[in-house]
């Protein structure tokens, strides 16, 4: 009976060593499948953004002379966001212009090689900012385009919008023209 059992026990032993070695496989597998393929990188962090009360001393370097509040819209090539913003700064720029409003509005780019590219696209969508000036995006807290900043003469912020506005932000935007 002891020669019986042994083999017995063997196989049992083995069986269970052979399951477990199959059950951490694949729970190796699943961690290495979910890290590889389900989680976002961790990349770059973006900078914080501007807020309100911020002084920001590198966008009075694009504030126009004698404006005492300047909406600065920065914008990047190949930011789908800013593309689909288009048609509201048109209507942004349309209702200043109706309005009679003083707020001056400048399209901010993050270099000077981008500008022509970009004075090319705002013209082809019928947007006119009163200018179009290359500015550091992390000097004036920009964490992601299209950002829009209403500033004072002293470069002190007064609104934050970020990204693709909603249509009842939008609005929020024009009140301040």
């Amino acid at each position: 009976m002891s020669d019986e059992a042994a083999p017995k026990k063997r196989f049992n032993l083995e069986t269970l060593t052979n399951i477990a070695i199959i059950v951490l496989c694949v729970v190796a597998s699943a961690s290495l499948i979910h890290k590889f393929f389900f989680q976002q990188p961790a990349g770059p962090r973006m900078p914080q953004g501007a807020e309100v009360g911020d002084r920001l001393d590198a966008v009075k370097s694009i504030l126009p002379a004698g404006s005492n509040k300047t909406l600065v819209v920065a914008v990047a090539p190949g930011c789908h966001y800013c593309n689909e913003s288009m048609p509201f700064y048109k209507s942004l720029m349309d209702e200043r212009n109706r309005k009679g409003s003083a707020v001056k509005v400048v399209g901010a780019i993050p270099g000077p090689e981008a500008k022509a590219e970009e004075e090319k696209h705002m013209a082809a969508a019928g947007v006119s900012f009163d200018a179009v000036s290359p500015v550091d995006f992390q000097a004036i807290k920009v964490p992601g385009t299209p950002t829009l900043l209403l500033v004072d003469a002293t470069g002190k912020v007064e609104k934050v919008w970020v990204g693709r506005l909603k249509p009842n932000v939008e609005k929020e935007v024009l009140a301040v023209l």
